[in-house]
């Protein structure tokens, strides 16, 4: 029996006409036309590509708060491979929200690697926030990834080579206080040279060190988290994260730089069942809150746009309890982009951590 009670138009025709239209009208500059039309189809064919096509309509007419509405919009359906990013960051620069500009400008990025403005958007943007290292990180991502080698280009590399020569200078200066084991100098020395070479392991690394050798913890941890973000697999870095956390009293920090150690050690039999003790016996002294201080430092590192140490604290968040990893899951992927380029998370299943990131271990 065929029933005919209800028919189904195929609008799908008329709808592809009014998106063609729409798009010539964009084309042409008329932009209130594509709006009405846009509008048009949001009841029927609602995505994320629409909201933005009307929000960039908008935003050409210059109605940055309408098209701030219609981006968020955009974002709200789609937060990964969305173009909606880059043009909110656009309109919260304009509102002088610097942060949350580098916050879309960054989720922009992560669709556009190699996107030369973006970049300098973000080193331009992270350097008047005070922060250093993010934003030579940028400008160094400038500098490779620029098209055309002009004035901007040629200022930027010029004023990046000369604090990297003055940045190994002071470097040198360092080497031969320590030497005469006045390392008091040799922190003077580190910090003119961080400052004008922020990013370079190095230097980091020495300056972390040479704070450990004064006791001064807090100011280690600093640059040996830093030296971290730029080289995960320095066995000598986390040793001394490690140190300078147990000074502190700070065990969950020690755990988790030894649960990061383990695979490093793992072909020295005697070291690895060292850190396997000591992962097992700090382990067993926390209980079911002992995650939440790391939670919210993710949180505080997240929202001041310092994607480095915020994974970090996720990651130890994770380590502490594999049941936040759902909750965390989209924001931790986010970050890998972010930070690494790639969308790998970490498989905590069980309370374990994969072999390929830490090392497994039982807690």
């Amino acid at each position: 029996m065929v029933s005919s009670d209800y028919y189904i138009a195929d609008n799908s025709d008329m709808e592809a006409k009014k998106l063609e239209a729409a798009k010539n009208h964009y084309k042409t500059g008329d932009y209130a036309a594509a709006i009405k039309l846009y509008m048009s189809l949001i009841n029927t064919n609602i995505s994320y590509k629409l909201y933005h096509r009307i929000g960039k309509c908008y935003y050409k007419m210059g109605d940055i708060n309408q098209a701030e509405e219609y981006f968020k919009k955009s974002i709200g359906l789609e937060k990964f491979s969305n173009p909606s990013y880059y043009y909110l960051g656009n309109i919260l620069y304009k509102k002088e929200d610097i942060k949350g500009a580098i916050y879309n400008w960054a989720c922009a990025l992560v669709n556009k690697p190699n996107d030369e403005n973006l970049c300098l958007n973000l080193a331009t943007s992270y350097f008047s926030c005070g922060m250093k290292f993010q934003s030579v990180f940028y400008y160094e991502k400038y500098l490779k990834n620029a098209s055309s080698k002009g004035e901007s280009y040629s200022a930027i590399k010029e004023s990046l080579d000369k604090c990297s020569k003055v940045g190994n200078e002071f470097m040198q200066k360092a080497k031969m206080a320590v030497s005469r084991m006045d390392y008091k100098s040799a922190i003077e020395f580190l910090n003119f040279a961080v400052k004008n070479q922020p990013t370079s392991f190095d230097i980091n690394h020495f300056l972390g060190s040479a704070y450990l050798k004064e006791n001064d913890n807090m100011h280690a941890l600093i640059y040996l988290k830093q030296a971290y973000c730029l080289d995960n697999k320095s066995l000598d870095v986390l040793q001394k994260l490690t140190s300078a956390y147990i000074n502190l009293g700070d065990y969950i920090g020690a755990y988790a730089s030894m649960r990061r150690l383990l695979p490093l050690v793992i072909h020295n039999q005697g070291e690895y069942l060292k850190t396997m003790k000591l992962i097992k016996e700090l382990g067993s002294s926390f209980d079911d809150k002992s995650y939440i201080g790391a939670k919210e430092w993710g949180d505080k590192y997240f929202s001041e746009n310092n994607f480095h140490f915020a994974l970090i604290e996720y990651e130890n968040c994770l380590m502490l309890n594999p049941k936040m990893q759902n909750e965390l899951e989209e924001r931790m992927s986010l970050l890998h982009l972010l930070v690494n380029g790639s969308s790998n998370t970490l498989n905590f299943a069980g309370g374990k951590i994969s072999q390929k990131e830490f090392g497994t271990v039982n807690v």
